[in-house]
C-alpha cells in the first residue's frame, strides 16, 4: 500500500439531540481504492445521527472506554453486548446511530471491492475476537467470516416496495443529478406521494438521501486530496456553491477544512 496518510484532523460536529462530537481521524489509502481509517472519538451528551453510505462498504472495529453506542432498527434499539465489537455497512446502507457520553477508538476499512454476498445484503453489528485493524480486504473477509452474534442494524427492515425501487434508481444514478419527478413518473406515482413514502420509511426525503450519498462519496475523495471543484462535479454538483451548502449541512464543516487534514 502506498503511504498516502493524512495527519489526524480534529472534527467538531453537532448531532441530533445536541450532543457534541470531537473526532480525531486519520486515513490511509491505496490506489486500489481501499481506505484504512483510525479515529479517536469523544461524544459529550446524548444524540443521534442518520448515517448514509455511498458506493463503498465500510468495516469498523470499536473499543469503547465509556458510554453507550447503539443503532435503531425500526422501533427497537440494537446494542452491542460487549465493549469490543464490529460493524459492517454495505454500499448505500442507511442507519441511525445513537450515542451517549462515548469515549473510545475505532479502526476500519472502506472499499468498493466485492465481498461475499452474505455480508452485502444488510448492515450488521457483530462480536469478534480480533483486536487489530485489518490491513487488507482479505483480512476483512476473514474477520467477518469468524464473527459471531451478528445482529441486523438496518434502519428499516421492511421498507415499502415503492421506496426500494426509488432507492435503487437513486443509488444507480446519484452522480448524474437524478430527477425525483422523473423517478416518480417512472414508478407511476406523484412526486409528493413518493417523497412521503420514502421519508416514512427512512426518515429522509429522496432528495435529502441523494445529497447524503453524494457527500459521503465526496468525503472519500477529499481524503485522497482531490481538488474541491473536481469533487463537486464528479459527485453530481455543477454548482460549487450548492456543493458547499450541502456539505456544510451534512458535516457542519467546509470541504476545505476536511481536505486540509489531508495536506497538513
Amino acid at each position: 500500500m502506498h503511504d498516502k496518510r493524512a495527519r489526524s484532523k480534529k472534527l467538531d460536529l453537532q448531532l441530533e439531540g445536541g450532543a457534541d462530537v470531537q473526532s480525531r481521524r486519520r486515513m490511509e489509502w491505496s490506489e486500489s481504492g481501499a481506505f484504512l481509517i483510525e479515529d479517536v472519538l469523544e461524544i459529550r451528551g446524548a444524540g443521534a445521527m442518520t448515517f448514509v453510505m455511498c458506493d463503498r462498504w465500510l468495516f469498523e472495529l470499536f473499543e469503547l472506554e465509556a458510554g453507550e453506542y447503539s443503532f435503531m432498527r425500526g422501533t427497537q434499539r440494537v446494542r452491542p453486548k460487549t465493549r469490543r465489537f464490529g460493524t459492517f455497512y454495505p454500499p448505500f446502507a442507511i442507519l441511525k446511530v445513537c450515542f451517549r457520553d462515548v469515549r473510545g477508538r475505532w479502526t476500519g476499512m472502506a472499499a468498493k471491492a466485492a465481498l461475499p454476498e452474505q455480508f452485502m445484503a444488510a448492515p450488521i453489528l457483530f462480536e469478534t475476537d480480533c483486536a487489530e485493524a485489518p490491513q487488507s480486504i482479505e483480512q476483512v473477509e476473514e474477520i467477518l467470516a469468524a464473527s459471531y452474534n451478528r445482529q441486523s442494524i438496518e434502519l428499516n427492515p421492511k421498507p415499502s416496495l415503492l421506496t426500494l425501487k426509488a432507492k435503487r434508481l437513486l443509488d444507480e444514478n446519484y452522480l448524474i443529478h437524478p430527477s425525483i419527478a422523473r423517478i416518480s413518473a417512472r414508478l407511476g406515482v406523484t412526486h409528493a406521494h413518493l417523497t412521503r413514502q420514502f421519508k416514512s420509511d427512512f426518515g429522509l426525503t429522496p432528495s435529502a438521501y441523494c445529497h447524503q450519498v453524494r457527500i459521503a462519496d465526496a468525503m472519500f475523495r477529499l481524503a485522497k486530496g482531490e481538488e474541491i471543484i473536481d469533487i463537486s462535479q464528479e459527485v453530481g454538483y455543477n454548482d460549487l456553491s450548492r456543493f458547499y451548502k450541502q456539505f456544510r449541512k451534512a458535516k457542519t464543516q467546509t470541504p476545505g477544512y476536511c481536505r486540509a487534514g489531508k495536506q497538513q
